[in-house]
């Protein structure tokens, strides 16, 4: 089986096409299967993209009914500026399908496949909103309002409070799972996603696995740290044997 990313692969999925029928939920690219050059993000592009492991990969979002009536972004020094219009994306999911690569048990999901899986999710959903968030400040410095470099953004996020902290990046801090039944291999996966609240540079996040039946058989529960402006990921000192120490944030 060559992996996909098309949606018919799960539209001929009766649970799922019922799923994806869905109007307030919209089909968006995602990273899986598509290689960069600088080499971001391979364990999904790449290591995870193959015949044994995962098959096929689809995401929507869900974005707030109420984004539409949010009030237009005027930037002003020294004050925060709240995105709006673009719309916050309240809810992400991902369909995929796994084979026997990704197994611990026989017919059964590692652990560890599982708390990766859902981290991939959940970064998927907070770059979403930093992307709506970018898209808004462009969309109205291209209308000719003046941005001022001492202004924030405020990332507009489905949970308690907003984060006001400039980001440009986030890095998982902290991730617990509860494995509450088996996750199987060779079937289809829903995984659900969702900020539960921010502050400061803290994003708390939740996911679920589910079944086809809606039955959860994992949870995850995460912290991320926007990273500060100008920072564009971990750095990581290679020692002259090619190994590397711990990476500083």
């Amino acid at each position: 089986m060559v992996t996909t990313t098309d949606p018919g692969y799960f539209l001929s999925i009766p649970w799922c096409a019922t799923l994806l029928s869905d109007t307030s939920y919209k089909t968006v690219p995602s990273r899986f299967g598509q290689p960069t050059p600088d080499k971001r993000g391979e364990f999904f592009t790449r290591t995870l993209a193959t015949s044994d492991t995962i098959t096929a990969c689809i995401y929507q979002t869900r974005q707030s009914p109420l984004s539409s009536q949010a009030q237009p972004l005027v930037p002003a020094s020294g004050r925060n500026t709240s995105v709006g219009g673009t719309g916050k994306v309240e809810e992400v999911r991902c369909f995929l399908a796994t084979r026997s690569g990704v197994n611990g048990f026989p017919g059964i999901a590692h652990g560890g496949f599982v708390a990766a899986v859902i981290d991939e999710v959940m970064g998927y959903l907070i770059n979403a909103n930093l992307t709506a968030a970018r898209t808004e400040v462009g969309a109205s410095a291209a209308k000719g309002q003046e941005a001022s470099t001492n202004a924030t953004v405020t990332v507009p996020m489905t949970g308690s409070g907003e984060s006001t902290a400039p980001m440009s990046s986030v890095m998982t801090a902290e991730l617990t799972i509860k494995y509450r039944r088996p996750v199987p291999t060779g079937e289809i996966l829903l995984v659900r996603t969702w900020i539960e609240k921010t502050e400061g540079r803290k994003i708390v996040v939740r996911a679920a696995v589910e079944d086809q039946d809606g039955q959860v058989l994992s949870e995850g529960l995460a912290l991320f740290i926007a990273l500060r402006p100008g920072v564009g990921g971990p750095k990581v000192k290679r020692k002259r044997n090619g190994t590397g120490e711990s990476a500083k944030m």
